[in-house]
């Protein structure tokens, strides 16, 4: 399936404006306590125990095992795009958390709502929409590609219109040293004359479809002369992050001593999914194959898709996840 193949119509249904006015202007913005306190602590332990579960040495309760021959292959800080993290019941049970749910419901003036699932890897291209375990690894043991910031937009530049709004489910305290989200403040109305400059210029190459631009050292600059600054999104446990698809942004890695648990969240209206892509969802669940963070316009991805990084590496989840009526719904396999 190439969604890129698809026509994308200028009259797509756009986010409501004004519900969370910091989207609007910041690019960004942190909802309080969509999840109970306790059930986030609750989800930090099931994703431990499911670390866990590869018998690698890691052990939750013990920081001492914190490093990272003792758990499986993840992208940069902590992002985990294979084994099917994104299909464990653990990430369902967040999905289906009604405060998540009902903050996009919001930005959408629906609750008949689709969402995305599983993990996101287009080679070395990420797109996140996976769970996030960054652990505060020892320095030495994040070098390269792992430690270093990659700033990213997840839309296409084709698409310059509010197209998208991404989630972090947070679930444990996420101060300034904890990584996380890294946002560029004032990106967000610059990202439409940031393309229409590179095409001006003579530089811009054949735009994508595939929703992800990638900005280098001499791309930021570009921003850093209109203001643009880097700014640390913390959030407690329970909040949900909340970002326009156009704001560059990137996730830190964990810097102090306290991890980073989180899942990505990503939610659109039901009725909008061409039948191609309905047809495509409903075969990635039933074969619990991933994809890429766009509920309705996505990428099949994953441990199933991808090359094989582990001889090990589980194609699915550890157990076939049991979904309530409404994650059902959310998932596609039954209709609103």
């Amino acid at each position: 399936m190439r969604p890129g193949t698809l026509k994308l119509r200028g009259d797509t249904r756009r986010p409501e404006a004004g519900v969370f006015p910091d989207l609007d202007s910041k690019g960004y913005t942190v909802v309080k306590g969509a999840i109970p306190a306790e059930r986030a602590a609750e989800y930090v332990q099931r994703m431990y125990g499911w670390l866990e579960s590869f018998n690698l040495g890691f052990k939750g309760n013990d920081p001492s095992t914190w490093h990272i021959d003792r758990v499986p292959y993840f992208n940069r800080g902590g992002i985990y795009t294979r084994n099917g993290a994104g299909h464990e019941q653990f990430a369902w049970d967040i999905r289906g958390e009604p405060g998540v749910i009902n903050a996009f419901a919001k930005i959408w003036g629906t609750d008949e709502l689709l969402v995305s699932f599983g993990e996101s890897c287009y080679g070395t291209m990420l797109i996140a929409d996976a769970v996030n375990i960054s652990l505060p690894y020892p320095k030495e043991e994040m070098e390269g590609q792992r430690g270093k910031p990659w700033p990213h937009v997840d839309q296409s530049p084709n698409k310059r219109f509010k197209n998208c709004i991404q989630g972090i489910a947070n679930l444990e305290k996420n101060g300034p040293d904890d990584g996380g989200l890294m946002v560029l403040s004032g990106s967000l109305p610059l990202f439409e004359e940031y393309f229409k400059a590179k095409e001006a210029s003579g530089d811009a190459p054949e735009w994508s479809w595939r929703d992800a631009a990638w900005y280098s050292d001499d791309d930021l600059q570009w921003f850093y002369d209109r203001g643009c600054k880097w700014v640390k999104v913390e959030a407690d446990p329970g909040d949900l992050i909340l970002w326009d698809s156009r704001t560059i942004h990137y996730g830190a890695n964990a810097q102090g001593s306290r991890p980073r648990v989180a899942a990505y969240v990503c939610y659109k209206p039901a009725a909008d999914i061409h039948p191609d892509m309905k047809a495509a969802k409903l075969h990635a669940m039933e074969h619990h194959i991933s994809t890429s963070h766009d509920p309705l316009l996505f990428r099949m991805t994953g441990s199933q898709i991808e090359k094989k990084i582990a001889e090990d590496e589980r194609p699915g989840p550890i157990v076939k996840p049991v979904l309530t009526q409404r994650m059902k719904r959310l998932a596609g396999l039954v209709d609103y």
